[in-house]
């Protein structure tokens, strides 16, 4: 089953920044993904792409008055 885990490359070696549980000698194939922008301007890039206007839908506000009878 694959794992998704964060490493720290120093040295030429790639080191986990968590405890993994992998069987010594084992053959693994890595994916590697830059983190090339922040998480922050990830957000602003998505806002402005226009990935949040949904949500300025009426049928997405889940706590509107008219959604039943109050408990």
């Amino acid at each position: 089953m694959g794992q998704t885990i964060r490493v720290v490359y120093e040295n030429g070696v790639l080191k986990p920044l968590r405890k993994v549980r992998i069987p010594e000698h084992r053959t693994l194939q890595i994916i590697i993904l830059d983190d090339d922008l922040p998480l922050p301007l990830m957000a602003q890039v998505a806002e402005q792409g226009g990935s949040y206007d949904f949500l300025h839908s009426a049928a997405e506000d889940i706590y509107a008055a008219n959604d039943g009878e109050a408990i």
